[in-house]
């Protein structure tokens, strides 16, 4: 099923890519505290992720330290940095929930009538477009943003602790403040299989989001 999910992605996450270079200068210490994305709780049955990331900047590698609980329990979990570089982003509220339509699963609303789950497509023009990819080994490009068996799974509590150390675009790096960062997938309660690796709406439902600030 990772497969599957993995090949189906492919075509959203290419209409995502972040365009265009940055001219401000970002390095040192950053932080983003990341809260629950604002579903409704009846439709997403009581989700409430919440973490911390730490990053260190030098030069392009950055080191990321992220934790996070509330997370579907033994499930991989896509995690990426998304934003324009050029302009500032934003971490959606409810009102993103228009159910105008959403090309990973577009037969999972009925158009114009709000499912209380703010979406892939609807919260990517508050939070925008992937530009690393968070996985454990390997590519940390856009073009990985669904490569679920190459992502962190949480616990059978539903934590994770991530580290790793990448090397990101020099875009990225100069305009980390513009960015967030956003943790994905979810368990729905009217799924009948407990699982958010059938469906691409659970798998890349944003859960958690959090606005990457310098470090106090």
């Amino acid at each position: 099923m990772q497969k599957r999910l993995k090949i189906a992605f492919a075509v959203p996450v290419t209409l995502l890519l972040s365009a265009g270079a940055a001219a401000a200068v970002s390095a040192g210490n950053f932080q983003a505290d990341l809260l629950p994305v604002p579903h409704d709780h009846v439709a997403d049955g009581g989700s409430n992720v919440t973490g911390h990331a730490a990053l260190r900047l030098t030069g392009r590698t950055l080191d990321i330290t992220l934790n996070a609980s509330g997370l579907t329990p033994n499930e991989p979990h896509a995690m990426h940095i998304h934003g324009l570089t050029q302009s500032k982003n934003e971490c959606p509220t409810l009102a993103a929930d228009a159910s105008t339509g959403d090309p990973i699963d577009p037969g999972s609303f009925v158009a114009g009538t709000p499912d209380g789950l703010v979406s892939l497509g609807e919260g990517a023009p508050d939070y925008g477009p992937i530009d690393v990819s968070m996985t454990v080994v390997g590519d940390t490009s856009p073009s990985s943003g669904l490569s679920l068996e190459r992502f962190l799974s949480a616990d059978a509590n539903g934590n994770l602790a991530y580290h790793r150390s990448v090397v990101v675009p020099k875009d990225v790096a100069k305009n980390l403040t513009n960015l967030h960062i956003v943790l994905h997938g979810a368990d729905l309660p009217g799924d009948a299989d407990h699982s958010s690796l059938s469906s691409l709406f659970e798998a890349t439902l944003p859960v958690a989001c959090g606005e990457i600030t310098t470090a106090r």
